[in-house]
């Protein structure tokens, strides 16, 4: 042994007491691997007495499936000058105690001296404790992971303090449909829908986070795929002791069940407040259009309803950017994966189609979004019921009005007219003035025609006529009234089959032949007409035809409140109305009402 080597040892010697004070085991070896030293904390650590350790190679305390790997870890130390090695530097390295248990130790490496005669210090601190804690924190971590990883409703990761992604659980996966190695390092903001991130809302979400120690919102999101999500978002501050930012915890709920619920409860009391409200049916059918387009997120809703006469679709209500589009209601009755068509249905009767779509290449829709659109159209079938059941009830006031106004003349207005009559014509016959007396007997005439266009009158506001017939014997009369009252000849040809099909709009139709006749025989100074109902093509026609003086239509005569009354009654009842006159060939009113 060299004497670089020999005065080595000589001062571990002068130092022993020092040495075996110390925490650490001290092992000395040669370059061949040979102890030469060793501590009383090494032979406590051990077990083996200094003297048994003399002179053996190092692999004597290595257990024997790693002596291979440490014998070539030593050869590589000499081989790169023999580098002083801190403890701790991350290898697993075990201790083979005399009674053959392994221990887990830390080794601090130094070189004495140099060249073939230099030897190597080490330190030797037993790791037992930090590899227990170790452990227990390896465990606890995979603990955590699991836990995370079974909860399959939220998606829970780590995000740092840059904003990008540094964990990722199971649940993420499920919600947002990335695997952890393709969006560990990607930014937060691939969750956000474009306008969001143009009005930076990742950003502000960690700062009000960072500064608050909590961020809580609700919002869409995109998963990979593109499709939203309505998300329920959590994002907690992580500090350290020191109060460093370390980091953010994020934790997203798809609530989009639970979103879509609100919505269509939002929707239908809408809708319902907005019948009692007495919005009108195309107000609220617009309502339920858009309604149903932003409930299943498409780009456009149409609602049609059916022609009276023709039966062909016609648009009530649209809504969607692509107007020119949703118009086309030709193609209704058309499925794909990108529209979902639905008929509005109430009590058996078809009353027409709501249909919500979106362009080509747009999101699909599927099962979840035609049952939307159904109870859509289910609203929309009450909407258009209650505006026909209120629609009736309004010509009913509007009957009862007219009954009011009609017996008030009569009992009161006429009686009185003709009570002065009788007292001028008793003042006639005693005045012996006879020009007086031919004054008097002109205004006589004059208030006998006021009688008679009062009479006109009280026909055509008189609604009572059906309380106790059917609605052919009700027309029957009602022209037997008029030329009774009027003085027109009136010759009927009613369809008993036709009116029957009528009966439950008998009133509707008893209103429309009353203000005919009333026209007649206000107005057209006719001598005779007829009245038809009959069957025309599943339409019901009910027909006047006069041989009045008549008039030129081209010169606005016959736009009175009259023609009016009939026009706004017949498109009630999804009918329509057809006028030919010509001055002195008389009139006829054509008016069509579906069977």
């Amino acid at each position: 042994m060299g004497g670089l080597v020999s005065r080595a040892l000589e001062v571990l010697e002068v130092n022993r007491g020092v040495l075996n004070a110390l925490p650490d085991g001290i092992l000395v070896a040669d370059r061949r691997g040979r102890i030469v030293f060793c501590s009383k904390q090494l032979e406590v650590l051990s077990g083996y007495q200094e003297a048994e350790l003399l002179g053996r190679p190092l692999e004597a305390l290595v257990p024997p499936r790693l002596q291979q790997n440490h014998e070539q870890h030593r050869a590589r130390y000499h081989q790169t000058g023999m580098p002083v090695r801190a403890m701790g530097s991350g290898l697993k390295i075990y201790l083979l105690s005399k009674g053959g248990k392994e221990i887990p130790v830390d080794i601090a490496l130094a070189p004495l001296g140099a060249g073939d005669n230099s030897l190597v210090l080490a330190a030797v601190r037993d790791a037992t404790q930090r590899t227990r804690v170790e452990q227990e924190l390896r465990e606890s971590r995979e603990r955590f992971q699991l836990l995370l990883d079974g909860v399959q409703d939220y998606a829970i990761f780590m995000v740092d303090p840059a904003g990008r992604v540094a964990s990722w659980n199971s649940g993420a996966e499920r919600i947002k449909g990335y695997a952890a190695e393709e969006i560990l390092g990607q930014p937060i903001s691939v969750f956000y829908t474009p306008e969001d991130v143009r009005r930076r809302l990742p950003e502000r979400a960690l700062r009000v986070a960072a500064d608050k120690g909590r961020f809580q919102t609700e919002g869409w999101r995109l998963r990979k795929d593109g499709s939203r999500f309505w998300a329920e978002v959590v994002i907690t501050s992580l500090r350290d002791p020191g109060g460093s930012l370390r980091g953010f915890s994020k934790i997203t709920r798809d609530a989009t069940e639970r979103k879509r619920a609100n919505d269509r409860t939002a929707a239908i009391t809408e809708i319902a407040q907005a019948l009692l409200a007495g919005s009108s049916s195309e107000a609220v059918l617009q309502l339920v259009a858009r309604r149903a387009r932003e409930l299943v997120d498409a780009a456009f809703a149409v609602l049609a309803v059916p022609d009276a006469v023709t039966g062909e679709l016609h648009t009530a209500a649209v809504d969607g950017k692509d107007m020119e589009d949703a118009a086309d209601v030709r193609s209704l009755d058309s499925e794909s994966e990108l529209a979902v068509s639905v008929p509005v249905v109430a009590e058996g009767r078809s009353l027409g189609v709501l249909r919500v779509a979106n362009r080509a290449g747009g999101t699909a829709l599927g099962a979840a979004d035609r049952q939307v659109v159904e109870l859509c159209a289910s609203q929309a079938a009450v909407a258009i019921e209650y505006g026909r059941a209120r629609d009736e009830l309004r010509r009913l006031d509007l009957m009862e009005e007219r009954e009011r106004i009609g017996r008030e003349l009569h009992d009161g207005v006429i009686q009185s007219l003709f009570a002065v009559g009788m007292n001028l014509q008793a003042a006639a016959m005693r005045t012996g003035d006879p020009e007086l007396e031919q004054r008097i007997d002109g205004s006589v005439v004059e208030i006998d025609r006021a009688i008679r266009d009062l009479r006109n009158y009280i026909f055509g506001l008189r609604p009572g006529i059906l309380a106790d017939r059917q609605l052919a014997q009700a027309l029957q009369k009602l022209a037997a009234d008029a030329e009774r009252e009027s003085g027109v000849t009136v010759v009927t040809h009613i369809d008993a089959s036709v009116a029957a099909q009528l009966a439950s709009r008998a009133a509707d139709v008893v209103q429309l032949l009353r203000e005919m006749l009333s026209n007649v025989t206000r107005h057209a100074g006719a001598t005779t007409c007829r009245v038809t109902l009959s069957e025309e093509q599943d339409l019901a026609l009910l027909e006047v035809d006069d041989d009045g003086r008549g008039f030129d239509p081209k010169d606005g005569h016959g736009g009175g409140q009259g023609l009016r009354n009939l026009r706004e009654r017949t498109a009630s009842l999804g009918g329509s109305l057809a006028l030919e006159s010509e001055a002195d060939q008389g009139t006829t009113v054509r008016i069509r009402i579906p069977l």
